[in-house]
């Protein structure tokens, strides 16, 4: 239901067809990653560490399933670095 509206204002030129998902490995979250992907949306979503495979690895298949339309990015609030 919610992704028929994000449908119907990306049709109309009111969404941009890019979206972020913090957290996006989180169990919930990783859900509605995958289906923003399924709906043809590009997806960024924050991670807390791009090393951990355990958690990402999940994620980057999905990507890898839909063309590569998901980026991942370090969001580590306790790193000062990102």
């Amino acid at each position: 239901m919610i992704f028929d509206a994000l449908a119907t204002g990306l049709v109309l030129g009111w969404l941009s067809p890019e979206v972020l998902v913090s957290g996006s490995s989180g169990y919930i979250a990783a859900h509605i990653v995958q289906q923003l992907l399924q709906a043809g949306y590009q997806v960024r979503g924050t991670v807390r560490s791009l090393k951990n495979e355990n958690k990402i690895g999940p994620l980057k298949k999905l990507g890898e399933e839909v063309e590569n339309r998901l980026e991942l990015v370090e969001a580590d609030l306790m790193n000062g670095e990102c």
